[in-house]
């Protein structure tokens, strides 16, 4: 049963990350700016977080694990929201999302820099499809939207930092 349940919050939260640019499109052709949505969406989210928290009576994490938590998301999370959605006043929605997920080859490229890790020769291959047909797109889509694809690429590029910090951080805490 819980296999099922987790399967259907996967799949219910990729269909609203994958809707949330065009609520994000419609509230900014209603005068509402990045921040604002960011500002209440993060509110949001943090109130069902300590309900949950509250009901399943978990406490917060505190020293080094908390300062990491709170810095993950408030420079990567933060930062890559903003990017990502502040895009969206700049570029079209499909541009955005295609831009976002670059991380996927900026992750393995930091995985082989930073954490050293192996890749294979399908991996390159496939990262290297991704990346001309990522390129294809954008040289049709680029018209106007510079600063968009600019705001794009960063919510990506801190994305993948981010995750990498993170991989990076879980190893060093389970050889402790």
């Amino acid at each position: 049963m819980d296999r099922i349940i987790g399967i259907i919050l996967v799949a219910v939260s990729a269909a609203a990350f994958g809707i949330s640019p065009i609520f994000a499109r419609f509230a900014f052709s209603s005068g509402t700016t990045p921040v604002t949505l960011l500002f209440f969406r993060f509110i949001i989210a943090a109130f069902i977080m300590l309900m949950i928290m509250f009901f399943k009576r978990i406490t917060f994490p505190r020293g080094k694990t908390l300062l990491g938590l709170i810095l993950m998301g408030s420079l990567g999370y933060v930062g890559q929201s903003f990017s990502y959605f502040t895009a969206l006043t700049y570029a079209s929605a499909s541009l955005v999302a295609l831009l976002l997920y670059l991380y996927p080859i900026l992750v393995t490229i930091l995985a082989v820099l930073v954490l050293k890790e192996k890749v294979t020769k399908t991996q390159i291959l496939a990262l290297i499809i991704a990346l001309i047909g990522t390129v294809l797109i954008i040289g049709f889509e680029i018209k106007g939207q510079f600063t968009g694809i600019v705001l794009g690429l960063s919510a990506a590029c801190i994305y993948s930092v981010s995750l990498t910090l993170h991989k990076k951080c879980s190893r060093i805490s389970t050889r402790k």
